[in-house]
């Protein structure tokens, strides 16, 4: 399955990860675009290799809960005391690909 590019842009919406050693912390989106996506939380990610991300998506008017499963690409504790995550999709709807698509390229 082919993923079509789009913009890389500033998101806000707020979700929740889960890490493979069973922990979950709230997060909030801060980049997103259809392959990667940059969150901040309160906590690194403690090892794991993939984890799962629900994220509460709007965009105008319509809502959606977004779930992924990512590939960690960068932990880095930032000027904010929290941890700036980069992670890239490992599994992600095609469906859930179209609602970023249209938020990442009205916003771009």
């Amino acid at each position: 399955m082919s993923i079509s590019h789009s913009p890389y842009v500033r998101c806000f919406w707020t979700g929740t990860l889960f890490l493979t050693n069973g922990k979950t912390m709230p997060i909030h989106c801060t980049h997103i675009s259809t392959q990667m996506i940059e969150v901040e939380a309160p906590e690194g990610l403690q090892g794991s290799k993939m984890v799962k991300l629900e994220l509460k998506a709007i965009h105008e008017g319509k809502t959606a809960t977004i779930k992924i499963l990512c590939d960690p690409q960068l932990d880095v504790f930032n000027e904010h005391n929290k941890h700036y995550i980069k992670l890239s999709y490992h599994t992600i709807s095609s469906k859930d690909v179209a609602f970023i698509k249209e938020f990442a390229d009205a916003h771009s």
